[in-house]
């Protein structure tokens, strides 16, 4: 904070300091200021610019500072004698700051040595002094830390102190501050202290090789999960809602007997789970997790598995070892896991460690030191900052190795750079070659360069990463902001998005006539609904109110089927398959567990839909041509033409390579009229609102409205 004190000196840059000088002092006038060392050796400095600025200060701009060392102390003295500490300020957003102290080592954070000592490594450049601060069989101790090359403090005590408890106390600006680890993996409830992990201490068995090969990103059908809401509703009858335990938990049953919980997803047939954040987040209280609701796109400890999904929210192995269950039981049914990550912003910068650590480093500014407000969440992370962009890079390496997770969703990821994305893939890739690495690419009012952004129209530049196709929401579905809400897409009866719907159904992947986003259909994430605006089921309540409820089924099936045939990356959202209803509320990020928790009774009374949606996934799985690899296979074999009464058919020819048909004919017909289609030749009827049909013979069709017929020969 700048313009607080009465008098602040800040290291702006090499051989540059700002002054502000209050008005209610002097006038805020100085004539001349000087530089005191750790020695009170004492330098005249010269004065290059003054100004009067907002808030009754005074503004210089002074120079004669080129010889400051960091790591020492100095102090500002103006011609009254008045001093005050030189703080680190914006010189941290140099090029020169970031080639001179960036650190490349892998040994940040707490690590045990060998089980017989503990090293700690705090990467903090500007900071005078720093201590650790531990406990160690309930005796606290406070150690030094030694300064060493790039600004890394470290000591390495005796014993082993995995599961022990620390902060560190750092001396940065003038002041001590105490902080967690940024690199800490394990904490106590809300996060008050880290906690020293050895990984191969809290080891649960893994299942990788249980996994089926993944040849394509396009064979993915991903299902967007919240560990909290899988499990709250009484009817799951889990004896551990909301937690871990209670996503893996077996042999759950409804009162009405059916399947709940982990049971019923592991036979849905979805390829990934990607799970809601299961960091450590800010807005629900470990110690009193029903008091709360919160998503937990407000994060605190991105290395620290949140303590509220926890059994024990203050043991710090439990926490850990039941994360790794979670991914490891969903190996063993043969699914990957993707986590859901909030690199873009923190809960709240000025106390977040990263900021108590480095001051002005890890959040992006304005070259007037305005913080970056892209997020909306009153900062953004610095991702093109070395020591940020190597941060995100070691935290998702981190998951992949010590968890298992088979890939990221990345939350907000125009907000992150270009540069940062690509390395992520990369070094992730290494460790597990078929990782899935996808996001939000919104163009984000971010204080980044467009060309640099991780977002959607920079495609290009991104060549394994995907991106959420919101065109494909917004025109199969229909628009998702609140006043937008009555507006139709295709699947919901507007006619008028036929072309669109083409679009769509390529996954945006043609440039002749259509609107172009994207070079590769592994990049479309194809999706109608998640966990974001009104769910699907709630939309088309709003805008179809004329329709009765078994044409909005009908809708709703429409939509699924469509998802499920596009080429791309379909992405479903848990309780999609059975109508999800929060009762209209859009934004349900802290809303109580009655409005987000999954309905298992509703599971029940939409049956049918659940089963069409299984026999979709099937069906996607059966036919190749559906997961189009690349888009010059998308350009060779698909083709489009509109029928009478406004029917569309969506055609596949000459791929007998890729299976038993060599041509394939799928029909979307969005109007109240039945439809009678007759072939140009016998084909099976493979599919239509019933489901999977098998391999009927037929010449003619019976379209009835808001369905989709799949035949083939």
């Amino acid at each position: 904070m700048r313009k607080v004190e009465r008098f602040e000196a800040h290291l702006d840059d090499y051989n540059l300091i700002t002054i502000y000088l209050s008005k209610r002092f002097y006038q805020g006038k100085s004539d001349v200021f000087y530089l005191r060392d750790s020695d009170s050796q004492m330098k005249k400095l010269t004065i290059k610019s003054f100004e009067n600025t907002s808030n009754d200060y005074s503004k210089y701009i002074l120079t004669g500072c080129e010889n400051i060392e960091f790591g020492q102390s100095y102090e500002i003295v103006e011609e009254h004698s008045l001093p005050t500490p030189l703080q680190i300020g914006l010189i941290v957003k140099s090029l020169r700051f970031d080639q001179e102290f960036y650190y490349d080592g892998n040994d940040l954070g707490a690590n045990v040595i060998h089980d017989k000592s503990t090293q700690f490594a705090l990467w903090a450049p500007t900071a005078t002094e720093v201590k650790v601060d531990y406990i160690e069989n309930g005796v606290n101790k406070v150690v030094p830390m030694i300064r060493e090359e790039k600004g890394v403090y470290r000591v390495v005590v005796e014993g082993n102190l995995h599961l022990s408890s620390y902060v560190y106390l750092v001396k940065v600006n003038g002041r001590w501050v105490e902080s967690i680890d940024p690199y800490g993996r394990s904490s106590l409830a809300n996060a008050s202290r880290s906690v020293v992990m050895n990984h191969r201490l809290c080891s649960v068995p893994k299942y990788d090789e249980l996994l089926p090969e993944f040849k394509s990103k396009t064979d993915a059908v991903i299902m967007e999960c919240s560990v909290r809401d899988f499990t709250m509703d009484k009817e799951a009858n889990n004896p551990y809602p909301g937690t871990f335990k209670g996503f893996i938990q077996r042999g759950t049953r409804s009162s009405a007997h059916t399947l709940t919980g982990f049971d019923y997803l592991i036979q849905l047939g979805v390829t990934h789970v990607q799970l809601l954040p299961v960091y450590d987040f800010a807005t629900v209280d470990e110690n009193n997790v029903k008091m709360f609701y919160n998503w937990g796109y407000d994060p605190v400890q991105y290395n620290v598995p949140e303590g509220s999904y926890s059994s024990n929210p203050n043991d710090p192995c439990a926490r850990v070892k039941e994360l790794k269950e979670l991914v490891s039981e969903l190996h063993k049914e043969g699914i990957r896991v993707v986590m859901d990550v909030v690199y873009n912003h923190v809960y709240d910068m000025d106390t977040s460690s990263f900021e108590k650590i480095v001051p002005y480093y890890f959040f992006r500014r304005s070259t007037s030191g305005a913080v970056s407000n892209g997020s909306f969440c009153d900062n953004d992370f610095d991702s093109n900052r070395l020591m940020a962009r190597k941060y995100i890079v070691d935290s998702c390496s981190m998951w992949v190795k010590e968890y298992g997770f088979d890939g990221f969703r990345f939350d907000l990821m125009g907000i992150v750079d270009v540069d940062t994305m690509n390395l992520v893939e990369e070094t992730c890739r290494k460790i597990k070659p078929d990782i899935m690495i996808y996001g939000e690419g919104w163009n984000m009012p971010t204080i980044l360069d467009d060309s640099l952004k991780a977002m959607m129209f920079n495609q290009g530049k991104m060549p394994n990463i995907g991106h959420f196709n919101d065109f494909y929401r917004d025109h199969v579905k229909g628009k998702t902001n609140e006043n937008e809400v009555t507006l139709k897409g295709y699947c919901t009866g507007d006619i008028g998005y036929t072309e669109a719907m083409k679009m769509s159904l390529v996954g945006n992947t043609l440039n002749d006539t259509f609107v172009y986003l994207f070079d590769s259909p592994a990049k479309s994430i194809n999706y109608v609904e998640c966990h974001d605006n009104r769910t699907s089921w709630d939309k088309i309540k709003e805008c179809c109110k004329e329709d009765q409820r078994d044409v909005r089924i009908r809708k709703h099936k429409m939509m699924i089927g469509a998802l499920l045939v596009s080429q791309g990356v379909p992405f479903i959202h848990s309780g999609q398959e059975f109508a999800r209803t929060k009762n209209g509320v859009h934004n349900s990020y802290r809303s109580s567990d009655m409005i987000n928790q999954i309905d298992w009774l509703r599971k029940d009374r939409y049956m049918d839909v659940v089963q069409y949606t299984k026999d979709m996934i099937r069906l996607r799985k059966q036919l190749a041509p559906l997961r189009f690899e690349t888009t010059e296979e998308i350009k060779k074999h698909v083709y489009f033409d509109t029928l009478a009464n406004h029917v569309l058919l969506y055609g596949f020819k000459h791929v007998k390579k890729y299976g038993k048909y060599d041509h394939i004919q799928i029909f979307f017909n969005p109007t109240y009229s039945v439809i009678y289609h007759r072939l140009d030749d016998y084909y099976d009827l493979i599919a239509n609102e019933a489901g999977l049909i098998g391999e009927l013979s037929v010449q003619s069709l019976t379209i009835n409205p808001f369905t989709m017929v799949v035949v083939a020969k």
